[in-house]
Parts: structure tokens; sequence; C-alpha cells
């Protein structure tokens, strides 16, 4: 029996193995052609042969190298980048671009422990401004700069 050396690697070569292997699934009605004539389906079926065997070796070679166990997940980051891209997409068009800039960098801002309020609000300022200025004066997107905009 083989004894896994490299827990996260061998997790990370099946993952790759499975992305792989859904990817050939999703392409399998599309024409595959030649070389000389690409068909739809040339560049996915090689792009996801070759994932599968990196994915492969990636397997493999946590059977002979020792490696890190897997880790329990992190779940604050991802909580707080995801919270603040939702809530950009709530107050884009409610509260205008300077607040939503400044929330949304507040908010995320929070996915690290050591986040420090005043450093994040001088952020907060920062990034609305640019966002105005580089939004709505340089390329001229039609979006509201305060909600009353």
């Amino acid at each position: 029996m083989f004894r896994v050396r490299s827990p996260q690697d061998f997790g990370a070569g099946v993952f790759f193995m499975l992305f792989g292997v859904a990817g050939l699934f999703f392409a399998r009605n599309l024409a595959f052609g030649s070389t000389e004539h690409m068909g739809p389906g040339y560049f996915p079926v090689l792009l996801n042969v070759g994932i599968v065997t990196i994915g492969a070796v990636v397997a493999l070679r946590a059977l002979a190298v020792d490696g890190p166990p897997i880790e329990g997940v992190a779940w604050r980051g991802p909580i707080f980048v995801l919270a603040s891209i939702l809530l950009f997409a709530f107050l884009i068009e409610r509260a205008g671009l300077v607040v939503t800039t400044a929330v949304l960098t507040l908010v995320a801002a929070y996915a690290r422990r050591e986040a420090k309020l005043l450093e994040n609000l001088l952020l907060a300022a920062g990034l609305a401004l640019m966002a105005v200025v580089l939004f709505v004066f340089a390329l001229r997107q039609p979006m509201p700069i305060w909600w009353w905009g």
C-alpha cells in the first residue's frame, strides 16, 4: 500500500486531476480537429490533459517526498473579501462610488487580523478619491459619485 508523505501535495494533485477531468467532460462534444485544422475542442482538450498530467505528477510526487500536513481552512479572509464584493454590488447604485469604495475597503481590510482602524480609514479615503478620479473623470464612466448624484 502507498503511504502519502505530503498530504497537501496529494490533495492538490487530486484536485487538479478532478478539475482536468471535469474540463474534459465538458469538452467532450466539441470537435477536436487536427493540428492543421483545429476544432473548437482542440485547445480545451489539450489544456485539460495538461492539467490532469500536472495533477498526476504532483500526486505521485506526494508519495515520495515529505511535506506538510493539510491545515485547517482560514475562513476569515475569504468571508470578508466575499462580503466586500457583495456589498459593492449592493451599494454602488444606492450609495454612490465614494461611500461604496470606502465601505468595501473597510470590510475587506478586516480580512487581516492585524487591521487597524486609522490605517484603514486613510486607505478607504485614498481609494475612494482615486476611484472617483479614475472612473468618473478620467474614464468617464456613468456612475454616481454620491447617493444623491
